[in-house]
């Protein structure tokens, strides 16, 4: 059984494509096995409004507060 490691990450509404090339990147991290030899990671993926600092800050920190509960 593999073990599971839970990342997340916050992008711009306007950052799209940065969400699809993260979720490429992190499938191709699970495929090598060279790499990743007994783990798989799992993405969490939010977007927040660039004009709002403050909802990229409380979206971080829900982020956190949900890895901590692995």
């Amino acid at each position: 059984m593999r073990e599971v490691e839970r990342e997340g990450a916050i992008f711009d509404e306007s950052a799209r494509k940065d969400d699809e090339v993260f979720r490429m990147a992190v499938a191709d991290l699970n495929l090598n096995n060279e790499i990743l030899e007994t783990e798989k990671i799992t993405i969490s993926v939010e977007f927040v409004d660039g004009n709002n600092p403050f909802q990229a800050v409380q979206e971080g920190m829900t982020l956190v507060e949900s890895k901590s509960d692995v």
